[in-house]
C-alpha cells in the first residue's frame, strides 16, 4: 500500500510527534512519501526529519513555499518538488493525509 501525507502546518505545532507515531505504523504496512507545503516548508531546515528518512520515508517539499519562507538550504535528504508535481502524485496514494 501507498500512503501520502501532506504537511502544511508548521514544525512547531503538535503534528510533528503525530507524524513520525504514524509513520512508524505505516511504514510497516508499505511505502510512505511526505510532501511539505505551506508552512510545512520550515520542516526542510530541522534536523529531527531526518528520522524520517532513516525510516525509508521519501521526503518531498514545494521548492516555492520555502523559497516564500526564506529557505535557501533545505536539508539534503529533502527533494524539490512542486504543488503541481503534488496534484499528479495523489492520483498514485492509496491513502492521502492531510496534516494542516
Amino acid at each position: 500500500m501507498k500512503f501520502l501525507i501532506i504537511v502544511t502546518s508548521n514544525p512547531f505545532a503538535k503534528d510533528y510527534s503525530t507524524i513520525l507515531n504514524l509513520t512508524r505504523e505505516l511504514i510497516k504496512k508499505g511505502e510512505v512519501t511526505i510532501f511539505f507545503s505551506g508552512n510545512g516548508a520550515y520542516y526542510t531546515i530541522r534536523p529531527e526529519t531526518r528520522e524520517l528518512k532513516e525510516m525509508g520515508v521519501r521526503l518531498l517539499y514545494c521548492a516555492h513555499s520555502a523559497h516564500q519562507r526564506g529557505i535557501e538550504k533545505p536539508l539534503d535528504f529533502f527533494e524539490s518538488s512542486s504543488t503541481y508535481n503534488l496534484s499528479r502524485l495523489i492520483g498514485e496514494y492509496d491513502k492521502v493525509l492531510n496534516f494542516n
